[in-house]
């Protein structure tokens, strides 16, 4: 994927945000979650690694505020109002968690990057990644992607397998959904991916 297909990428982010928000710093969750909407949840204080890989990515890039770090999308919303969001965790690998409704989820920023969701590519999509493991190499491999970038601008390649960190579930779901969040080939970074989806940031 060229240059050019990034760039596209980005203005895609720029015409869904001048569509929906309007011009606000949120959108007001009125209709509640969708399927394939995006989660970011408030990073855990008590994660000593996550808060030095997010200190440090503060130091790369300055508009990474490092509020948030685990991510998930929802994969259903029961008539009950329950959740059910698809989530790679380590110990549990890629796995499906139901939550008890919006306020179970805690401290939550909601993108909806998918537009016209296809059900059936999610079903399929989720149900292929289930029982995946947790891809325990991403802490090495983030630091190596912040010291190549400091170092050099480059990216490195992403090393495609079947261990999932949360992020690169996210990314991978967004490009089987046809609406890819970045690259296919670049190594997802946390910050990067936020840039792009900030554009439809829901609350």
């Amino acid at each position: 994927m060229s240059n050019q297909h990034c760039i596209e990428i980005l203005e895609r982010a720029k015409k869904i945000n001048q569509s929906h928000r309007q011009g606000n710093p949120c959108m007001t969750l009125k209709s509640g979650l969708e399927p394939g909407d995006v989660l970011l949840f408030e990073r855990n204080t008590d994660d000593k690694i996550a808060g030095i890989l997010s200190w440090l990515l503060r130091q790369l890039d300055r508009c990474w505020d490092g509020w948030g770090w685990h991510m998930g999308y929802v994969y259903d919303v029961l008539t009950d109002g329950s959740i059910v969001v698809a989530e790679a965790k380590i110990g549990h690998g890629v796995k499906l968690v139901k939550y008890q409704g919006i306020n179970s989820l805690g401290e939550v920023r909601v993108y909806r990057w998918i537009d016209n969701i296809n059900l059936s590519i999610l079903e399929n999509f989720t149900l292929e990644h289930l029982g995946c493991a947790y891809d325990l190499a991403c802490y090495f491999w983030t630091g190596m992607q912040l010291l190549v970038r400091q170092l050099s601008g480059r990216y490195i390649q992403r090393i495609t397998n079947d261990r999932y960190t949360c992020w690169e579930l996210v990314c991978d779901m967004a490009q089987a959904m046809g609406q890819p969040l970045q690259l296919t080939r670049k190594y997802p970074l946390i910050p990067d991916m936020i840039k792009v989806l900030n554009g439809v940031r829901i609350v």
